[in-house]
């Protein structure tokens, strides 16, 4: 009994601990009320108090039913590309307007306008000076990632567009209910920021980080995904025959197309060749890798036993010497113009070999011996000489006979 007395009793003091430091810490709509209402006075001379603030998580995928089509939407631009929104609603538009241009703020009369790009740029310098000066204050790191480094980007046409921009899972909607010159008006404010993921950027427990941990560019980019598209092989087809392809039509494959699967990227760029085949009862592509001597060619005599080829023997000569390959005697000479000379062309020279032309004995046959011309025949009955050989074919048979 006593000491659930005593738990009961620390419960309550820690409890009130508790309240009272979150009662003295600066939340987020604690620093955006005290935070406006500075920066009102100092940019425009005018009186502005925050009279509700609330912080809501909304889903992404709902976002626009959250934006105000009649209201003033800008688009809010934030570091690495995160895109926020702030939304004013028309009275409070129209209060910084008179503020402006006026120097006081007239209560609303209801009237409704367009919203303007002059609207946007009004409002401007008073979204961009509350941003950059309520990180300050926040006590809350998370807090202080949800609102820094934003800056008023652009209008935006209509809330679909804007819906579009704003792409994030979960959003932080900062509504603000603000109180203008006293009673003149009243109006909402809206700051729709994205929520940080902070899950892949906590410290760990010893408040250190581990460099060895973090990823290099390498282990980056290798772990990137890169689709390939395996192309069996390409038909031809009519439109007609397309167009009349159903469940079941058989479309004829290229003789051999199997190991000749080409390897694509997604922009049609070829990167390599494979063969189909299988690998635990599934199909699957077996890459065929660039042989190495295509990049480096084997041409030493050392690389003979690399390469796949029948050793060419060297054709030996009986005649041939090794020291003086060029010793050729002229006997082996005449032997091989022997074997050259067609065997039915004679000889109509002969001329005598290491003798000297003058002095070789050249018999030519007697006048007398040729026949009459009356014994010839008439040219008439000779044959057709189309059919006799080419003449060109023959051998020289003055260069036989200087022989």
């Amino acid at each position: 009994m006593g000491e659930t007395a005593t738990n009961s009793v620390l419960g309550r003091i820690a409890a009130a601990g508790r309240e009272e430091r979150k009662a003295k810490a600066m939340t987020l709509p604690k620093a955006m009320r005290l935070t406006l209402a500075k920066v009102a006075d100092a940019l425009m001379d005018l009186p502005v108090a925050v009279i509700g603030g609330v912080v809501d998580s909304v889903d992404g995928e709902t976002i626009e039913t959250h934006l105000n089509e009649s209201a003033l939407l800008m688009v809010l631009d934030g570091p690495d590309g995160h895109v926020g929104a702030a939304v004013f609603e028309a009275t409070v538009v129209g209060g910084l307007i008179q503020q402006q241009t006026m120097g006081a703020v007239q209560a609303d009369m209801g009237a409704t306008r367009t919203m303007t790009r002059t609207d946007a740029a009004i409002c401007a310098p008073l979204i961009d000076a509350l941003l950059e000066r309520v990180c300050p204050v926040l006590d809350d790191p998370d807090e202080v990632a949800l609102i820094d480094g934003y800056r008023f980007g652009a209008k935006a046409d209509d809330a679909r567009t804007l819906a579009m921009a704003l792409d994030a899972h979960e959003y932080a909607v900062i509504r603000l209910t603000v109180d203008i010159a006293r009673g003149a008006r009243q109006g909402e404010i809206q700051f729709i920021l994205p929520v940080p993921d902070t899950s892949n950027t906590a410290l760990p427990e010893d408040g250190e980080w581990d460099e060895g941990a973090a990823p290099n560019m390498t282990d980056t980019v290798m772990g990137l995904n890169a689709d390939l598209q395996m192309v069996l092989c390409r038909l031809h087809l009519p439109l007609r025959a397309l167009q009349a392809l159903s469940e079941g039509d058989e479309l004829p494959l290229e003789p051999g197309a199997f190991p000749k699967v080409q390897i694509m990227t997604n922009t049609g760029r070829v990167v390599g060749r494979g063969i189909v085949g299988h690998v635990d009862g599934v199909r699957a592509v077996k890459p065929q890798r660039k042989p190495s001597h295509a990049s480096q060619p084997l041409r030493r005599e050392s690389d003979e036993h690399m390469v796949d080829m029948p050793r060419v023997e060297e054709l030996a000569t009986p005649n041939r010497r090794d020291d003086d390959p060029m010793d050729v005697s002229e006997a082996d000479i005449e032997a091989a113009m022997a074997a050259l000379r067609p065997a039915d062309v004679p000889t109509a020279v002969t001329a005598v070999v290491d003798a000297d032309i003058d002095d070789a004995d050249i018999k030519l046959p007697s006048v007398d011996a040729l026949p009459d011309l009356d014994e010839l025949p008439d040219l008439a009955d000779l044959p057709d000489l189309s059919d006799l050989p080419d003449l060109s074919e023959l051998p020289d048979l003055g260069a036989e006979a200087a022989r």
